[in-house]
């Protein structure tokens, strides 16, 4: 089945076997980290995610068919150092046994593999650091200051790149 874009995989409220594209809505705002920026929401999202695949038997069997590691390999790219290495922090600490490619999106240009996670990292608000509070007197209902600008995610070959390095399920 190496030609199909099947994947079998089925997780409650997240993943089913007829979807191979899944938006996963992060309310949380970016944050300055130097020059670069990263997403604590969109971190802690894609450990619920790799941990919710690590415990389904669908995956398992998903993956069991496969000899070549490349093949059971989830990708995780981002457009962002910052976001990339607060990723491997998390996936580091969390000890999970998945195989990861975690990558920039502009060193993963060539590359794909069957199961994609892409985290953007842009938020319609912004804070100034990673543990800012939302402050809703003065922000109203964003609860930081708003965001307008997409950054690296505006160019259309990244993120054509981005949305094209998965073969049989993105999220």
């Amino acid at each position: 089945e190496w030609f199909t874009r099947h994947h079998g995989i089925n997780i409650d409220g997240l993943i089913s076997p007829e979807n191979h594209v899944i938006w996963v809505d992060v309310k949380s705002p970016e944050f300055l980290d130097g020059s670069s920026r990263a997403n604590q929401g969109e971190a802690d999202a894609i450990q619920w995610i790799l941990s919710s695949l690590a415990q389904s038997e669908s995956f398992q069997q998903y993956n069991n068919q496969f000899i070549k590691d490349e093949d059971k390999e989830i990708g995780i790219i981002s457009f962002y150092a910052s976001q990339l290495k607060l990723l491997s922090q998390s996936l580091n600490s969390a000890g999970g046994n998945l195989p990861i490619k975690l990558s920039s999106v502009d060193r993963f240009q060539g590359m794909e593999r069957n199961i994609i996670i892409v985290s953007l990292v842009r938020s319609n608000r912004i804070a100034e650091h990673k543990n800012q509070s939302p402050d809703f007197r003065i922000y109203g209902e964003l609860g930081y200051p708003e965001q307008k600008d997409l950054g690296f995610a505006r160019s259309p070959n990244r993120l054509n790149v981005a949305l094209s390095r998965a073969k049989r399920l993105l999220i």
